[in-house]
């Protein structure tokens, strides 16, 4: 059975000296890329924050199931230390998935006790700020319809905190910006220029080289309509993946503006190839999940740089979800009542600088004022 809506958790607004805790709830690579981590540490003390690091060590490979205990008992660690104000995930990966089965079953208080597992009534009792993107969804989406709490999508500790030489001022300003103040953050900005090369994780994780800018693109409506709705959504491959995991997924889309954004290949050099995104984007609707939301959202693609490349993006997009523009076929038709807006290449996900978004608050799109708008604050007054 689908989620229902349950009432909303939001957490305390972060405060100058608060402290920050950061957890690996799927991809550990704290040990492997500690210049990143080190980096965003430095990053978030010079704006006046404490870091404390949830990671357990070990020395030797673990097993799948050991993995799973030590990232449960990460999040546990976390969100019921009385010292912490918010959470950092370092980065994405692969693994989230693997955390649900417990996450949407924990077994007995007895057994949870001893073994620390998190629970929604541990979330509902210690509510905060928590913070990621990528195979972060799958958390945002278990945190979202199992508890109520507001999340945020956005900046990664390893990826974007801690890059090189710093962190880009427009994702500083944009987090903080949702984080800090307990007001809606309204019309949401656009970055003047973007890094469309991928820092160098593995291969020079020392390098500490600005990254290369180029002209941020302009945002594209692919619909001329206006909608509104709560944002729901994460990277594109999880989402698909997601939307098969009942007891996580809204009980009504059309009340939900939902937005994604795509990976990139595994060596980080190239993009989610566009027959995949096609792919993606057909899967999402004959699931049901972009048959009739109140609007959509698509991040800016990395690997997409040239104009090219981005118009080739949005046919594919534009076609198998808006035939009614298309008329390629004989008699125009709509696949949605009424049509929803689309809006491409925002700030958002796998892409630098970007946009933290506020999971499940009220936001609207107008393309008449090329505008997209969070209607609701992410985080209340102390």
């Amino acid at each position: 059975m689908s989620s229902t809506a349950i009432q909303p958790i939001l957490p305390l607004a972060l405060r100058p000296g608060d402290t920050i805790g950061f957890v690996s709830p799927s991809a550990r690579l704290n040990d492997l890329l500690p210049a990143f981590v080190t980096r965003a540490v430095q990053a978030l003390e010079s704006l006046g924050y404490t870091v404390k690091i949830f990671w357990t060590p070990t020395t030797t490979r673990l097993t799948v199931s050991q993995s799973i205990s030590h990232r449960l008992q990460e999040l546990h660690a976390a969100f019921t230390d009385p010292s912490v104000r918010a959470i950092v995930c370092t980065f994405g990966g692969a693994n989230g998935t693997e955390l649900l089965p417990y996450l949407l079953n924990p077994p007995p208080s007895s057994e949870s006790d001893s073994q620390k597992f998190i629970t929604p009534a541990i979330i509902r009792a210690n509510p905060k700020i928590f913070i990621g993107y990528s195979d972060i969804s799958v958390l945002h989406w278990w945190l979202a319809s199992q508890t109520g709490l507001r999340t945020f999508y956005g900046p990664t500790a390893i990826a974007e905190l801690g890059a090189a030489p710093a962190p880009m001022q427009f994702t500083i300003d944009n987090l903080l910006r949702v984080i800090t103040n307990p007001a809606p953050a309204g019309p949401l900005p656009r970055s003047e220029h973007y890094a469309p090369k991928a820092p160098p994780l593995f291969t020079a994780p020392d390098d500490t080289s600005p990254p290369e800018l180029a002209p941020t693109p302009k945002w594209i409506w692919l619909r001329n309509v206006k909608g509104k709705g709560r944002l729901y959504g994460g990277c594109l491959g999880v989402v698909v993946r997601m939307a098969g995991v009942q007891p996580i997924v809204p009980a009504d889309w059309s009340k939900h503006i939902v937005f994604v954004e795509t990976a990139m290949a595994e060596d980080l050099s190239k993009g989610h190839l566009l027959h995949n995104v096609q792919r993606n984007i057909a899967d999402l609707l004959a699931q049901g999940v972009l048959a009739n939301p109140a609007g959509l959202v698509i991040g800016r693609a990395f690997g997409y740089d040239s104009e090219a490349e981005r118009k080739e993006l949005e046919r594919v997009v534009r076609e198998v979800l808006c035939p009614e523009v298309e008329g390629e076929v004989e008699g125009k038709f709509s696949l949605s009542h009424p049509p929803y807006p689309i809006l491409m290449h925002v700030d958002i996900g796998h892409t630098s600088p970007h946009l933290t978004l506020p999971f499940g608050a009220l936001a609207s799109l107008d393309s008449d004022k090329d505008e997209f708008a969070i209607l609701e604050a992410g985080v209340c007054s102390n």
